[in-house]
């Protein structure tokens, strides 16, 4: 079986694109598991429910981590998990062809040890980064790969847009940190995976997800002014976010390390920020 978690708020005919293009891909049984979390249940009162698509509302604003958790929390009580399905914790604002997801399932299916995610092309065409390598903590250093040759590419970090892992790997990482709220979530199950548990991240080459980044959150390159970028270090809908980005490491390095991470990742911040608008 193959499940798939899709936190949504709002956002219905993302949601329903998003449906259209899984169901078109997938020829495999599959649920998908969406997690409503707008106060007024937009998305369980617009989508039709289904043998394969089941919706749970949130009795309280769980945001993105909470929602994902709600969902694994689910695939553990309601559902046989077995350690050779498939899980795919995914967005509403992508879509998948049929090709990509047999490249992704079939690679998946040949080391059910490992965690795997398509490049990511947005709206424009222009391919967004999809996980990182961390080359350096302090200074902290990622990089971002994008058109490699070889064909999958290790990253430490990963993005949760269409990540794909085994029902095995799910058990044995287990739920994201709830202090994250929003962002860093898919961060941290990834390098939890790999630091605590050995189990690598890839992003493959030859299958890609489209996705549509108009309307999300708060990011560097829709900031408008220095008073938008000062208050995203301390939005809850923003990466920026100084608190989260603390607590995501924190886990991993202490408070000592995590402090001096942080540092370091919010000078890169604002010195990128002031390149970009000059």
């Amino acid at each position: 079986m193959i499940y798939l978690l899709v936190p949504t708020f709002s956002r219905v005919s993302e949601t329903k694109k998003f449906l259209n293009s899984v169901n078109s891909s997938i020829n495999k049984d599959y649920k998908v598991l969406i997690i409503d979390d707008h106060p007024d249940q937009v998305t369980l009162k617009s989508v039709q429910q289904t043998n394969r698509v089941k919706i749970f509302s949130s009795e309280k604003e769980l945001w993105w981590v909470g929602s994902i958790n709600l969902g694994i929390q689910k695939i553990f009580d309601k559902y046989s998990l077995k350690d050779e399905d498939t899980i795919i914790f995914a967005n509403n604002d992508i879509e998948i062809d049929k090709h990509s997801f047999e490249l992704l399932y079939r690679e998946h299916k040949e080391n059910y040890f490992q965690i795997i995610h398509p490049r990511t092309f947005n709206q424009n065409g222009v391919e967004v980064s999809s996980g990182a390598k961390i080359l350096s903590y302090f200074p902290y250093i990622t990089k971002h790969p994008k058109n490699f040759l070889e064909q999958k590419t290790l990253i430490d970090m990963g993005t949760a847009r269409f990540l794909m892992m085994s029902g095995s790997v799910l058990k044995k990482v287990g739920y994201i940190n709830k202090n994250l709220v929003q962002y860093g979530g898919d961060n941290d199950f990834t390098l939890r995976a790999k630091r605590f548990h050995n189990i690598n991240t890839y992003i493959l080459r030859d299958a890609f997800c489209a996705l549509d980044d108009s309307q999300t959150g708060i990011k560097n390159h829709n900031i408008q002014n220095i008073k938008e970028f000062y208050m995203s270090f301390f939005s809850i809908k923003s990466p920026n976010n100084i608190k989260f980005r603390y607590t995501l490491f924190k886990d991993f390095f202490g408070k000592f390390g995590a402090f001096f991470i942080t540092v370091s990742m919010t000078i890169n911040t604002i010195i990128k920020f002031f390149i970009r608008k000059n």
